[in-house]
């Protein structure tokens, strides 16, 4: 059986992250719609992540996502909770980053700003800069602070 594009990028992040710090757990959850993919603790601060990958040539789209997982990261930033969408697009060898937080809006928008971008890691300082912009928060203007 082929594995699905989301399930190769929590691959590639449970074994870039092996020798750091954090704790993952991989949530397959039918009971509650909506619950993002991972969630994470690093340096004593637990995220969120839904994990997608964009298949098209440009990330000028977002990818697809249900209105349960939007609803899910309204109502957890809307708390203080923290969520991230990390999207692979492979046709630019980029991680996306995007607050859960902008989510519903840009959709509604059909705006498709990230906040933030770097290069696929290949190496422990990559994966631990993936980590610190995952535990961080995103300003009004998408930088990741």
């Amino acid at each position: 059986m082929q594995k699905k594009p989301e399930s190769k990028l929590w691959k590639a992040i449970r074994d870039g992250t092996r020798q750091l710090p954090v704790h993952w757990t991989r949530v397959e959850s039918w009971a509650t719609p909506g619950v993002p993919d991972l969630n994470g603790c690093y340096k004593g601060i637990d995220f969120w992540v839904e994990l997608k990958v964009l298949t098209t040539k440009s990330d000028k789209k977002f990818p697809q996502y249900r209105p349960h997982q939007i609803a899910w990261q309204t109502k957890r930033t809307q708390v203080g909770g923290l969520v991230w969408n990390l999207v692979h697009h492979p046709s630019s060898s980029s991680l996306l980053f995007m607050d859960g937080k902008h989510l519903s809006q840009r959709l509604m928008d059909d705006d498709p700003v990230w906040d933030g971008r770097m290069e696929m890691p290949i190496d422990h300082d990559g994966w631990a800069e993936v980590l610190r912009r995952l535990t961080s928060t995103s300003t009004s203007s998408g930088e990741i602070t």
